[in-house]
């Protein structure tokens, strides 16, 4: 049902990483100027996919503009009548709304409206650069509001995939007012996870570069990376949430998953390790617990849920 962290953003910087292979020293990697800036760029500005993809005939476009005239594309799914509650349903890096067709289709025959947009710098929505939860968690807090103004009084939740779940959980921490969320194979803090990713995908000695390249990153997009961390989000939330990773998830091993899980002080919060999962395929991990965790979620917050 779900998207995933894109490969796509981390083989650009893998193979920036490369022309500096010829370096013999960390020293002379973060001289490399050039090399900093291509790095920097494709941390803050991923690669995009979707871009132009077709809207599915059971859905529908719909485009918000936010206070800085950045333009966010989204599709919808509705289901008939009014919904008993909304969701927005958040993509990977790299990732687009393409990739949460069934998640919408499933939202919206359980009776909720689901929408997912396109993440800032991400498929057919504007905006220069990603900033990992910086500006796109208060963009968030502005679609929350066009929904409960079209639909008074509904609940709305968040299901956000890796980098969409850890805007979703910097989003609760800072809005009080969403209801629920389903949180799948995030990290738990921005800079320890640049770096372990530098690590997994380059033989140089170069595991500090990680929290360098991504404070680059940083000054490019103009946000302090130091405070992505949903580890710490998580710790002020205390609406309803279901957080599941993937035990077999490579990109983002489990420990960021249970680094998160620790620090939760919410009474309905639950994390389920899913044997077997992976990044890209977390519900094959186990199929039936999956879905019995997401049903049974979703039967308890959603209003008449059934």
């Amino acid at each position: 049902m779900k998207g995933h962290l894109g490969n796509s953003a981390w083989g650009r910087i893998k193979r920036y990483l490369a022309l500096a292979g010829g370096v013999a020293t960390v020293v002379g990697l973060i001289s490399c100027g050039v090399t900093t800036r291509l790095v920097s760029e494709a941390i803050v500005q991923p690669s995009r996919n979707g871009v132009g993809a077709k809207v599915p005939d059971d859905l529908s476009a719909r485009t918000f503009v936010l206070p800085d005239k950045v333009e966010i594309r989204t599709w919808e799914a509705r289901p008939p009548g009014r919904p008993k509650a909304a969701m927005l349903v958040l993509h990977g890096v790299s990732d687009s709304k393409a990739s949460q067709v069934e998640t919408l289709r499933f939202l919206a025959r359980q009776g909720v409206l689901a929408l997912a947009p396109d993440f800032r710098a991400h498929g057919d929505s504007g905006g220069k650069f990603a900033t990992y939860g910086h500006l796109e968690k208060h963009d968030l807090t502005l679609l929350r509001r066009a929904l409960e103004n079209e639909f008074p009084g509904i609940p709305v939740g968040l299901w956000g995939t890796s980098y969409g779940g850890a805007v979703a959980l910097q989003s609760m921490a800072v809005d009080e007012h969403f209801d629920f969320a389903i949180i799948e194979s995030t990290f738990a803090d921005l800079r320890e996870i640049a770096r372990r990713q530098v690590t997994m995908r380059t033989t140089l000695p170069v595991s500090g570069l990680g929290p360098y390249f991504v404070n680059e990153a940083g000054k490019l997009a103009s946000f302090d990376p130091g405070e992505i961390s949903p580890e710490r989000a998580i710790e002020s939330i205390r609406a309803p949430v279901l957080h599941l990773h993937g035990e077999a998830d490579k990109l983002i091993p489990i420990d960021q998953g249970e680094r998160i899980a620790g620090r939760s002080k919410g009474a309905d919060y639950r994390f389920v390790p899913i044997a077997r999962g992976t990044h890209h395929h977390l519900r094959s991990g186990n199929p039936d617990l999956y879905d019995r965790e997401i049903t049974g979620f979703l039967k308890r917050v959603v209003p008449g849920g059934h």
